[in-house]
């Protein structure tokens, strides 16, 4: 399994290790092999050593490679030379064609060429393709032209037995009281925090925003301060400062599931069709979720753990019906059924049957 090293990126390297750690676990041989994110050539300097594997499986999300992602090209031209040996790829992101992107038309229109020549490249060069969603599926099928038999839906597996503490004990040592309702990780345009601060008044305290500024995983670090301070106006501007609480800085892993913990509920106000990782993690501590945006569409059709606004003013309402003791009590039920048929036990032995499928 190719993915980033864990000092480069952090969503996608530290899911691909626990899923391999899991397979691992299945009796299936799996080796880890990283690069540095940004750095086609760290992952160059590996390729001799894939001509002894009968499956090459590969994490991918646009750009991860750098260089407007055409190393990407290279190199999976090199894998489609091997497509017997079994060659998949998990697609993290899958960018629609309607997709409005805030650039200028000619950026807009080179973007649009670039994603339609990688994403059939990547259909050419793989056996496999995964992704994580049924909107992904859709996209590439329909705008793409990929054929629907080549893409397998294998949710984010669901991360298991996290140790941590109790809400009670995590609201004391993160001084918290009251309704916690949780914002948390890279804080870019498309996570959609403004959507939120800005109708503060209409959801109540306590607001959480908790991020890391020079979040390692985008390396466009202008982009994530230059959001953070247009949400601390915001606030400031509007007096909501007794209703929105910034914790910024560096998270350690022990103190990423304590805000989850301390949390009410997980809000994933995001713009377009990205993908989330916070999504998976909110399942993994049981607790419902208010999103927007076309990734979490398909989930709301199978599970009742989550709501989806379909405009920005949709929120405060959801947010309150969410709060509602019997509403609250069945979206916790949704969300331990969702984590019991999607933890990463369940999912591995799906991917053990892949990769066995494959290497015949």
């Amino acid at each position: 399994m190719i993915y980033p090293d864990y000092s480069s990126e952090k969503g996608i390297s530290k899911y691909s290790s626990e899923l391999v750690t899991n397979i691992r676990k299945q009796g299936m041989e799996v080796e880890d092999i990283n690069f540095i994110q940004g750095k086609p050539l760290s992952l160059f300097k590996h390729i001799h050593k894939l001509l002894d594997y009968d499956v090459i499986h590969i994490q991918h999300e646009y750009n991860m490679l750098g260089w407007y992602g055409l190393p990407y090209f290279f190199f999976l031209g090199f894998l489609g030379l091997f497509k017997k040996r079994g060659s998949i790829v998990t697609m993290h992101t899958v960018l629609s064609q309607k997709e409005n992107f805030k650039s200028g038309k000619l950026k807009t229109f080179l973007r649009k060429i670039l994603y339609k020549i990688q994403n059939r490249w990547i259909s050419w060069t793989s056996a496999k393709i995964i992704v994580h969603a049924k909107s992904f599926k859709k996209i590439l099928t329909e705008e793409y032209n990929i054929p629907s038999k080549k893409i397998i839906v294998l949710p984010h597996a669901i991360i298991e037995d996290i140790k941590t503490v109790s809400k009670v004990q995590a609201r004391k040592e993160l001084n918290l009281d009251g309704n916690v309702y949780l914002l948390i990780g890279t804080m870019i345009p498309d996570h959609g925090h403004d959507i939120i601060t800005k109708q503060s008044s209409d959801i109540g305290k306590t607001i959480l925003v908790v991020t890391n500024p020079s979040a390692v995983n985008d390396r466009n670090e202008s982009k994530i301060t230059n959001f953070l301070e247009l949400n601390k106006k915001i606030v400031r501007d509007n007096n909501f400062e007794k209703l929105v609480r910034f914790d910024l800085g560096f998270i350690p892993y022990e103190k990423w599931w304590k805000y989850f913990s301390a949390a009410d509920l997980i809000l994933l106000p995001y713009r377009g069709g990205i993908g989330s990782g916070i999504f998976a993690d909110a399942m993994a501590m049981k607790k419902p979720v208010i999103a927007s945006g076309k990734y979490f569409k398909g989930f709301t059709k199978d599970y009742g753990c989550i709501k989806i606004a379909k405009q920005d003013k949709d929120f405060p309402v959801l947010i309150k019906d969410a709060m509602k003791i019997k509403n609250y009590k069945k979206m916790i039920k949704e969300c331990e059924r969702y984590f019991s048929e999607n933890g990463l036990t369940s999912v591995s032995k799906k991917y053990k049957k892949l990769y066995t499928s494959l290497s015949k």
